[in-house]
């Protein structure tokens, strides 16, 4: 069979995921852009608490990577888990909710290539699952394709709420083989030192040079130094706890502040003595979707995590500075309040590139959290309409206007206006 390289969007019902995650009851818009994933995921933290039951949007891509349509590093990902995604042997891969799974059809040499891949990622576990037969995956067209190797990386909302939920786990990046209905093509396999192996067959024993540690819950809590909770998803801001180690450049993204300001991540024994020796740390980084973390960033002391959220002592944090403000009017110089509103909840609002979405006050006030190299960057870019008004259709905006970020301004007394429109329904007229 000849693949052919394709995208596709498809509106589904969320309903459940391959790795413990359950029925989402969550919303999800799609786009192939490393910044406009994370934007709209932002933006839905905020709606999950309104929300009873959502649905989700897919996307799916059948074939290879290619120069066009390359799979594209996502804010979250773990440091080099995109390699093995690029291998030429993948067949399909589907995204829905932050759930990625990606599917490929391999001989023994290139499945060995896979394992060498995914063993070089920034993992704490580099988990090989080994499960017996074959399996298959159908495209929204009806296509099945058959696979042997698969790869599934929990991020997004799935990776949010599975966190939320009481398991032990790191829930970082799998990789499963089938092995078909000849269990011999393991002795092919080449497991790098660093694998560790879960068997599914029967008489069987195939094991890697690690084992996979026993790990526990612990809890901890972040909040500014005013004493609130260090999370401002109204603003596109979070707080994300990673996990260093002095022998790695790189950082494990390990935890997210929720809205209680509790952070909550796992830990064995071992990894909790590295903490108390310093040979690795955590550091607590505020800021939006696409913030880095740094080495440098505040670090939470190990000594405050306990096992029981209700006894986590708050760790005080300085709240950053990085707070641009701006404001929209209508023409007659009013606050853009729709009244009559079109359809319940329909609201005006606005997004910029780095700080995501951004919601008005009563008087038209918008904040947004932009570092400075991103603000630099923001101004430099092609202006586009990202002021979006509420049509008269159930739940759907169109972007009328433009925000130029040159009127922002850290002083919200000086903060820059735009004027619009009313929408032709708040006249009583027809759009």
């Amino acid at each position: 069979m000849t693949l052919t390289n394709s995208i596709r969007i498809m509106h589904v019902p969320v309903t459940s995921t391959e790795r413990g995650v359950g029925s989402q009851n969550s919303c999800r818009a799609l786009t192939e852009s490393r910044a406009g994933r994370w934007l709209i995921f932002l933006s839905i933290l905020g709606i999950l608490a309104l929300c009873e039951r959502a649905h989700g949007m897919a996307t799916e891509q059948i074939g290879p990577n290619t120069s066009n349509r390359p799979i594209v590093v996502q804010p979250g990902w773990l440091k080099g888990i995109v390699e093995p995604l690029r291998h030429s042997s993948r067949v399909y891969s589907i995204w829905v909710n932050g759930n990625e799974n990606f599917y490929f059809k391999t001989n023994p040499d290139e499945a060995n290539e896979l394992i060498n891949l995914f063993s070089k990622a920034r993992l704490r576990d580099h988990e090989v699952w080994i499960e017996p037969g074959t399996n298959s995956v159908k495209s929204f067209g009806g296509t099945v394709f058959d696979y042997n190797v698969s790869i599934q990386i929990l991020s997004g909302i799935a990776l949010f709420m599975s966190r939320e939920q009481d398991t032990a786990e790191t829930l970082e990046p799998r990789l499963t083989i089938y092995v078909g209905e000849d269990p011999s093509v393991l002795k092919q396999l080449k497991l790098p030192d660093n694998v560790t192996v879960r068997s599914k067959i029967e008489g069987v024993d195939i094991k890697g040079k690690l084992t996979k540690p026993s790990r526990k819950i612990w809890f901890g809590c972040v909040q500014f130094d005013d004493s609130t909770n260090a999370v401002d998803l109204e603003h596109s801001s979070s707080t994300q706890i990673s996990l260093w180690d002095r022998d790695f450049q790189d950082c494990i993204p390990l935890a997210t502040v929720n809205r209680d300001g509790i952070l909550r991540a796992v830990f064995s024994d071992d990894e909790l003595a590295d903490l108390k020796s310093g040979k690795s740390w955590l550091t607590v980084t505020v800021g939006n979707f696409l913030t880095e973390p740094k080495k440098t960033d505040a670090r939470f002391p190990g000594a405050l995590l306990t096992l029981d959220k209700e006894k986590a002592n708050p760790h005080k944090i300085s709240r950053p500075q990085y707070y641009y403000y701006g404001r929209i009017l209508f023409e007659d110089g009013s606050p853009p309040v729709l009244d009559p509103k079109p359809w319940p909840g329909a609201e005006i609002n606005l997004d910029f590139a780095y700080a995501g979405r951004a919601t008005l006050d009563a008087k038209g006030y918008f904040t947004v959290f932009l570092e400075p190299e991103q603000f630099a960057k923001l101004k430099a870019e092609k202006l586009r309409k990202n002021i979006y008004c509420p049509t008269d259709k159930q739940g759907q905006s169109s972007a009328t206007d433009a925000f130029p970020p040159e009127l922002l301004s850290q002083d919200k007394a000086k903060a820059g206006v735009v004027r619009i429109a009313k929408p032709a329904y708040m006249n009583g007229k027809k759009p």
